[in-house]
Protein backbone atom coordinates (compact mmCIF):
# COMPACT_ATOMS: atom_id res chain seq x y z
CA UNK A 1 0.00 0.00 0.00
CA UNK A 2 1.48 3.57 -0.89
CA UNK A 3 2.01 6.34 1.35
CA UNK A 4 -1.62 8.27 -0.40
CA UNK A 5 -3.60 4.87 -0.21
CA UNK A 6 -2.29 4.42 4.04
CA UNK A 7 -3.33 7.96 5.02
CA UNK A 8 -6.38 7.82 3.05
CA UNK A 9 -7.28 4.17 4.60
CA UNK A 10 -6.25 5.79 7.93
CA UNK A 11 -8.88 8.67 8.19
CA UNK A 12 -11.52 6.42 6.85
CA UNK A 13 -10.91 4.46 10.02
CA UNK A 14 -10.93 7.47 11.90
CA UNK A 15 -14.08 8.41 10.27
CA UNK A 16 -15.37 5.02 11.34
CA UNK A 17 -14.27 5.33 15.23
CA UNK A 18 -15.82 8.87 15.39
CA UNK A 19 -19.04 7.55 13.88
CA UNK A 20 -19.66 5.00 16.02
CA UNK A 21 -18.87 7.06 18.95
CA UNK A 22 -21.34 9.63 17.55
CA UNK A 23 -23.87 6.85 17.09
CA UNK A 24 -23.25 6.10 20.84
CA UNK A 25 -23.84 9.46 22.25
CA UNK A 26 -27.15 9.92 19.80
CA UNK A 27 -28.29 6.40 21.18
CA UNK A 28 -27.72 7.71 24.70
CA UNK A 29 -29.41 11.00 23.98
CA UNK A 30 -32.17 9.23 23.07
CA UNK A 31 -32.22 6.84 25.93
CA UNK A 32 -32.15 10.06 28.56
CA UNK A 33 -34.42 12.10 26.45
CA UNK A 34 -36.99 9.33 26.55
CA UNK A 35 -36.44 8.59 30.18
CA UNK A 36 -37.08 12.09 31.48
CA UNK A 37 -33.59 12.39 32.53
CA UNK A 38 -32.19 15.02 29.93
CA UNK A 39 -34.73 18.55 28.53
CA UNK A 40 -36.18 17.52 25.39
CA UNK A 41 -34.95 21.12 23.92
CA UNK A 42 -31.63 20.64 24.51
CA UNK A 43 -31.53 16.83 23.85
CA UNK A 44 -33.28 16.89 20.41
CA UNK A 45 -31.01 20.08 19.19
CA UNK A 46 -28.08 18.15 20.16
CA UNK A 47 -29.51 14.85 18.31
CA UNK A 48 -29.52 17.59 14.97
CA UNK A 49 -26.38 18.37 15.37
CA UNK A 50 -24.67 14.83 15.62
CA UNK A 51 -27.14 13.98 12.82
CA UNK A 52 -25.60 16.64 10.72
CA UNK A 53 -22.28 16.19 11.36
CA UNK A 54 -22.56 12.39 9.75
CA UNK A 55 -24.45 13.31 7.21
CA UNK A 56 -21.63 16.24 5.79
CA UNK A 57 -18.89 13.35 6.42
CA UNK A 58 -19.90 10.08 5.39
CA UNK A 59 -19.95 10.41 1.73
CA UNK A 60 -16.15 11.78 1.83
CA UNK A 61 -15.17 8.36 2.98
CA UNK A 62 -17.15 5.99 1.13
CA UNK A 63 -20.28 6.08 2.64
CA UNK A 64 -23.02 7.63 0.97
CA UNK A 65 -25.47 5.57 2.49
CA UNK A 66 -24.35 7.00 5.93
CA UNK A 67 -25.20 10.24 4.62
CA UNK A 68 -28.69 9.74 4.02
CA UNK A 69 -29.78 8.04 6.19
CA UNK A 70 -28.28 10.76 8.79
CA UNK A 71 -30.32 13.28 6.60
CA UNK A 72 -33.62 11.36 6.74
CA UNK A 73 -32.97 11.35 10.71
CA UNK A 74 -31.94 15.24 10.39
CA UNK A 75 -35.69 15.39 8.90
CA UNK A 76 -37.12 12.96 11.17
CA UNK A 77 -36.01 15.09 13.86
CA UNK A 78 -37.17 18.64 12.71
CA UNK A 79 -40.58 18.35 13.65
CA UNK A 80 -40.00 16.70 17.37
CA UNK A 81 -39.94 18.46 20.69
CA UNK A 82 -40.35 15.69 22.68
CA UNK A 83 -39.39 11.60 22.70
CA UNK A 84 -41.32 9.31 23.90
CA UNK A 85 -41.01 5.54 23.96
CA UNK A 86 -42.48 5.21 20.34
CA UNK A 87 -40.48 7.93 19.51
CA UNK A 88 -37.18 6.25 20.58
CA UNK A 89 -37.62 3.14 18.72
CA UNK A 90 -38.07 4.91 15.38
CA UNK A 91 -34.48 7.35 15.86
CA UNK A 92 -33.10 3.99 16.59
CA UNK A 93 -34.06 2.44 13.67
CA UNK A 94 -32.03 5.12 12.14
CA UNK A 95 -28.74 4.48 14.44
CA UNK A 96 -28.87 0.51 13.95
CA UNK A 97 -28.97 0.86 10.24
CA UNK A 98 -25.79 3.73 10.43
CA UNK A 99 -23.89 1.71 12.88
CA UNK A 100 -24.35 -1.80 10.68
CA UNK A 101 -23.02 -0.48 7.58
CA UNK A 102 -20.00 1.42 9.53
CA UNK A 103 -19.16 -1.39 10.91
CA UNK A 104 -19.63 -3.34 8.19
CA UNK A 105 -16.62 -0.74 6.42
CA UNK A 106 -18.65 -1.15 3.33
CA UNK A 107 -21.31 1.14 1.86
CA UNK A 108 -24.03 -1.54 0.37
CA UNK A 109 -24.98 -2.00 -3.36
CA UNK A 110 -27.48 0.75 -4.88
CA UNK A 111 -30.16 -2.60 -5.16
CA UNK A 112 -29.58 -2.11 -1.59
CA UNK A 113 -29.59 1.33 -0.83
CA UNK A 114 -32.96 1.95 -1.84
CA UNK A 115 -34.45 -0.62 0.01
CA UNK A 116 -33.19 0.30 2.98
CA UNK A 117 -33.85 4.15 2.84
CA UNK A 118 -37.74 2.87 2.23
CA UNK A 119 -37.49 0.67 5.25
CA UNK A 120 -36.91 3.71 7.67
CA UNK A 121 -39.46 5.71 10.15
CA UNK A 122 -41.33 8.73 8.39
CA UNK A 123 -43.88 11.36 9.50
CA UNK A 124 -46.62 9.98 7.44
CA UNK A 125 -50.33 9.20 8.41
CA UNK A 126 -50.10 5.65 9.89
CA UNK A 127 -52.22 2.58 7.07
CA UNK A 128 -53.61 1.39 10.71
CA UNK A 129 -55.53 4.24 11.65
CA UNK A 130 -57.23 4.23 7.70
CA UNK A 131 -59.57 1.51 5.90
CA UNK A 132 -57.35 -0.33 3.66
CA UNK A 133 -59.57 1.90 0.87
CA UNK A 134 -59.01 5.12 1.97
CA UNK A 135 -56.41 7.66 0.27
CA UNK A 136 -53.87 7.16 3.75
CA UNK A 137 -53.88 3.65 2.70
CA UNK A 138 -53.55 4.27 -0.74
CA UNK A 139 -50.56 6.19 -0.58
CA UNK A 140 -48.86 4.60 2.08
CA UNK A 141 -45.56 3.06 0.74
CA UNK A 142 -45.47 6.65 -1.42
CA UNK A 143 -42.85 8.42 -1.24
CA UNK A 144 -42.39 12.04 -2.95
CA UNK A 145 -39.07 14.38 -2.63
CA UNK A 146 -39.37 17.85 -2.08
CA UNK A 147 -36.79 19.94 -3.39
CA UNK A 148 -36.37 23.80 -1.73
CA UNK A 149 -34.30 25.98 -0.13
CA UNK A 150 -37.03 27.48 1.87
CA UNK A 151 -37.42 25.74 5.61
CA UNK A 152 -41.53 27.43 5.48
CA UNK A 153 -42.16 26.16 1.74
CA UNK A 154 -40.92 22.43 2.91
CA UNK A 155 -42.81 22.35 6.45
CA UNK A 156 -45.94 23.45 3.95
CA UNK A 157 -45.93 20.94 1.73
CA UNK A 158 -44.68 18.45 3.67
CA UNK A 159 -48.01 19.03 5.87
CA UNK A 160 -50.03 18.86 3.01
CA UNK A 161 -48.26 15.47 1.99
CA UNK A 162 -48.37 13.54 5.21
CA UNK A 163 -51.93 14.38 5.73
CA UNK A 164 -52.61 12.34 2.99
CA UNK A 165 -50.00 9.40 3.78
CA UNK A 166 -47.46 9.87 1.57
CA UNK A 167 -43.53 9.50 2.59
CA UNK A 168 -41.95 12.54 2.03
CA UNK A 169 -38.22 13.39 1.76
CA UNK A 170 -36.14 16.56 1.44
CA UNK A 171 -33.17 18.34 -0.68
CA UNK A 172 -32.09 21.71 -0.66
CA UNK A 173 -30.08 22.16 -3.85
CA UNK A 174 -30.14 20.37 -7.18
CA UNK A 175 -26.96 18.50 -6.50
CA UNK A 176 -28.70 17.16 -2.95
CA UNK A 177 -31.93 16.12 -5.65
CA UNK A 178 -29.77 14.47 -7.99
CA UNK A 179 -27.95 12.24 -5.37
CA UNK A 180 -31.46 11.57 -3.71
CA UNK A 181 -33.39 10.33 -6.64
CA UNK A 182 -30.33 7.77 -7.54
CA UNK A 183 -30.71 5.99 -4.09
CA UNK A 184 -34.29 6.28 -3.05
CA UNK A 185 -35.79 6.29 -6.44
CA UNK A 186 -38.95 8.53 -5.21
CA UNK A 187 -42.08 7.98 -6.48
CA UNK A 188 -42.73 11.27 -7.49
CA UNK A 189 -40.47 14.90 -6.79
CA UNK A 190 -41.85 18.68 -6.58
CA UNK A 191 -38.97 21.16 -6.71
CA UNK A 192 -39.58 25.03 -6.08
CA UNK A 193 -38.75 27.11 -9.44
CA UNK A 194 -35.87 28.93 -7.20
CA UNK A 195 -33.07 27.01 -6.06
CA UNK A 196 -29.21 27.77 -5.36
CA UNK A 197 -27.08 27.20 -8.01
CA UNK A 198 -29.17 24.92 -10.96
CA UNK A 199 -32.75 26.43 -10.80
CA UNK A 200 -35.77 24.34 -10.15
CA UNK A 201 -36.59 24.71 -13.58
CA UNK A 202 -33.48 23.13 -15.09
CA UNK A 203 -33.29 20.50 -12.67
CA UNK A 204 -36.96 19.48 -13.42
CA UNK A 205 -36.29 19.20 -17.47
CA UNK A 206 -33.02 16.82 -16.24
CA UNK A 207 -35.15 14.60 -13.79
CA UNK A 208 -37.58 14.30 -16.88
CA UNK A 209 -35.06 13.21 -19.12
CA UNK A 210 -33.74 10.47 -16.74
CA UNK A 211 -35.46 6.99 -17.83
CA UNK A 212 -35.93 5.96 -14.13
CA UNK A 213 -38.40 8.34 -13.78
CA UNK A 214 -39.75 8.80 -17.25
CA UNK A 215 -42.92 7.21 -16.05
CA UNK A 216 -43.05 9.53 -12.51
CA UNK A 217 -45.10 12.08 -11.51
CA UNK A 218 -42.75 15.80 -11.34
CA UNK A 219 -44.40 19.07 -9.89
CA UNK A 220 -42.62 22.35 -10.41
CA UNK A 221 -43.18 24.78 -7.66
CA UNK A 222 -43.52 28.56 -9.30
CA UNK A 223 -45.13 31.89 -9.80
CA UNK A 224 -45.19 31.69 -13.55
CA UNK A 225 -47.89 30.73 -15.69
CA UNK A 226 -47.79 27.97 -17.23
CA UNK A 227 -48.06 29.98 -21.01
CA UNK A 228 -44.69 31.78 -18.87
CA UNK A 229 -41.35 31.60 -22.07
CA UNK A 230 -39.05 29.70 -18.57
CA UNK A 231 -41.70 27.50 -18.76
CA UNK A 232 -41.61 26.58 -22.50
CA UNK A 233 -41.54 23.17 -23.75
CA UNK A 234 -41.74 21.64 -20.44
CA UNK A 235 -42.10 17.30 -20.82
CA UNK A 236 -45.66 16.18 -20.60
CA UNK A 237 -45.08 14.61 -17.32
CA UNK A 238 -44.12 18.15 -15.45
CA UNK A 239 -47.15 19.37 -13.73
CA UNK A 240 -47.21 23.72 -12.68
CA UNK A 241 -47.95 24.00 -9.15
CA UNK A 242 -48.43 27.81 -8.87
CA UNK A 243 -47.18 28.91 -4.96
CA UNK A 244 -49.61 32.48 -5.64
CA UNK A 245 -52.11 31.92 -2.21
CA UNK A 246 -54.69 29.37 -2.86
CA UNK A 247 -54.05 28.55 -6.24
CA UNK A 248 -50.78 26.24 -3.66
CA UNK A 249 -53.33 24.11 -2.19
CA UNK A 250 -55.65 23.67 -4.76
CA UNK A 251 -52.79 22.95 -7.67
CA UNK A 252 -51.30 20.86 -4.86
CA UNK A 253 -54.43 18.45 -4.32
CA UNK A 254 -54.50 17.82 -8.09
CA UNK A 255 -50.99 17.06 -8.04
CA UNK A 256 -51.55 14.50 -5.53
CA UNK A 257 -55.09 13.15 -6.95
CA UNK A 258 -52.70 11.99 -9.61
CA UNK A 259 -50.97 9.63 -7.11
CA UNK A 260 -53.77 8.01 -5.74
Amino acid sequence: MGNADAIVASLKQDFIEDTIERIDRIETTIDRVAGGMDAAPAGIAELRREAHTVKGLAGSFGFPLVGAIAHRLEDYIADLTEINDLEAASLVDFTSWIREIIESGTNPPAEEETRILRSLPTRSAKADDADEKSPVSAAQDKEILLVTATAVQAHFLQRELREKGFRTITARTAVEAFETVVQSHPDAVITAAVLDGLSGIELIRALAAMKTLSDRKLGLLTSFDASHPDLEGLPGNVSIINNRGKQTAEHLAKFIETMM
